[in-house]
């Protein structure tokens, strides 16, 4: 078992995201994942692609060709029937599986990609995550959850509205390279999502404790700290983080809900002590 962890993967310089998505993977979900293990895995996915990528002689022949090897000929697919299933934001799932969601399946490409010098990035898309890659002659985008085809602007487009309902002109700062932390972020609220929905409060909360780590500043995970708190019938520290909620942003639009909701964790914590 290797001593990674998330909370010190997010602070290297550059992150290794592959790494440090299994690493929230067993911190949450997964306690006996061996990070070595996929992470050989992805490098034998980049072994096996290199002789198709590299028989092209353009970022772009290669970039299609590695899309092609993953998505269309390869192992990995878009999981268009149980997208919420949570496995799909796991990489160990997403790769035992052959299935996962836009982003996942974007974050298996960048590694294999990195393994064979292609200069591909993340693309945060609202609603859709998609990959790009300089090709010299300008950008191209690839969409992994559907099969890694290419795409212009005006499928970006398309892809937005189709999943968020937006209806305006595709917004250039949507299509700046995406760094690690961005990605992770992403990922992890995704599962924070789905476990509050499913009322999954410890996968909730564990989800919640990561995405602190990698943006402590962040106001809104000290009224979801506290709330999730709340639900597990920890007393104490959902009145601490609550509280602290309420004096960081004592103009939050929702903070008369939550006094509502802080006064009686409050009084209970009080009864018991």
């Amino acid at each position: 078992m290797s001593d990674w962890h998330f909370g010190r993967e997010i602070k290297r310089r550059p992150v290794n995201l592959p790494r440090a998505a299994l690493c929230f993977a067993r911190e949450i979900a997964y306690p006996n994942l061996d990070i070595t293990a996929y992470l050989e895995r992805l490098a034998a996915l980049a072994s096996d692609a290199r002789p198709g990528v590299i028989a092209h002689t353009t970022p772009a022949g290669q970039a299609q060709a590695l899309a092609h090897f993953l998505f269309r000929d390869g192992p990995l697919r878009g999981n268009l029937m149980g997208y919420a299933d949570p496995r799909n934001s796991y990489l160990n799932q997403v790769l035992d599986r052959g299935m996962g969601i836009p982003i996942s399946l974007c974050v298996i490409y960048l590694a294999v990609a990195a393994h064979l010098n292609l200069p591909a990035h993340g693309v945060n898309l609202p609603g859709h995550f998609i990959v790009g890659l300089d090709s010299g002659d300008g950008m191209i985008y690839l969409d992994p959850f559907h099969g890694g085809q290419q795409l212009t602007l005006t499928d970006c487009a398309r892809l937005v509205r189709q999943t968020t309902g937006y209806r305006g002109p595709l917004q250039p700062e949507w299509l700046t390279p995406a760094g690690a932390p961005t990605i992770l972020n992403r990922m992890l609220n995704n599962l924070r999502l789905i476990y509050s929905q499913q009322q999954n409060w410890p996968y909730t909360l564990a989800v919640l404790e990561r995405l602190r780590l990698l943006d402590p500043g962040h106001p809104g995970h000290l009224r979801d700290l506290g709330l999730v708190h709340y639900q597990l019938g920890h007393l104490y520290p959902s009145a601490q983080y609550l509280d602290a909620y309420a004096q960081h942003n004592p103009d939050a639009p929702d903070l008369a809900q939550i006094r509502q909701q802080l006064a009686p964790v409050l009084a209970r914590w009080a009864q018991q002590n």
